[in-house]
């Protein structure tokens, strides 16, 4: 790798201004210095395209058009990328000033192919709590291990083994993490907090998708015999509430010994 390796740095957005600029300023100051950053607009009306014309001079690339969702997205934001390390962070989201600069430091002591780390999120109701990074993925076709806004990965891996599946409507992060997976790819989780994620609301409805989703990845990666005991574990928690399965998650988090913020 590159002393100084450019990173390109990719937000995706829809409609986001509420959020959007102290993405953009957190990018923009950023400790390391060598990113170019790249933000794909879905054809906004809120004012979202205004606000990224004010920092155009700044922005290597940006487009205002419509797609076909947010990996669509995402595989052009990635399409125009030239940096060696590819990173993904959402307008709702942000990451550690010195998160690109942490996350070099980790490519540079130790071979890896994608580095990782911990990450704060934040419910709607202000509560909050750090999930630490994991370094064990042998349990991966149970769901995302990683925090996927932390995901820094070099840019080879997605001209050697593609973009987003397009088929997968909200699974399709974890369906990569699945893929690189059983290309063997070197996952190194780093021991620091890279980024914070704001978490939505979340329908029943989505999580049965998600849930379905989920048991076709793993049939494509033949991760089950017989029966898909992951998929029975989801249907039986799709007849909880979303909220209420929220809770439960953020529970399991704090019995972890994991900080909450109030």
């Amino acid at each position: 790798m590159n002393k100084h390796p450019k990173v390109s740095i990719i937000t995706v957005v829809y409609n986001g201004i509420a959020h959007l600029e102290q993405t953009i300023q957190n990018v923009l100051n950023q400790s390391y210095d060598n990113i170019e950053y790249i933000i794909i607009d879905g054809g906004s009306t809120d004012g979202t395209v205004d606000l990224i014309k004010r920092y155009a001079d700044r922005i290597s690339y940006w487009v205002s058009e419509p797609d076909d969702g947010i990996y669509d997205a995402m595989n052009k934001g990635i399409a125009k990328a030239t940096g060696e390390i590819v990173g993904l962070i959402n307008a709702d989201d942000w990451y550690e000033v010195d998160a690109v600069e942490k996350v070099l430091q980790t490519f540079e002591s130790v071979d890896a192919d994608v580095v990782h780390g911990g990450m704060f999120i934040l419910k709607e109701d202000g509560e909050g709590f750090v999930k630490s990074a994991t370094s064990d993925l042998s349990h991966l076709s149970k769901g995302m291990l990683l925090n996927h806004p932390t995901v820094f990965a070099k840019r080879s891996l997605y001209e050697k083994y593609g973009g987003f599946d397009r088929s997968y409507r909200i699974v399709a992060d974890w369906e990569m993490m699945m893929r690189w997976k059983f290309k063997e790819v070197k996952f190194v989780a780093s021991t620091d907090r890279l980024a914070n994620f704001r978490m939505g609301g979340v329908s029943s409805e989505h999580l049965k998708k998600s849930f379905k989703e989920k048991h076709d990845v793993r049939k494509t990666y033949d991760t089950y015999r017989m029966l898909d005991w992951y998929f029975i574990y989801d249907k039986l928690k799709s007849i909880l509430p979303a909220e209420k399965l929220l809770k439960i998650s953020l529970n399991k988090q704090k019995k972890k010994g994991l900080r909450v913020n109030v």
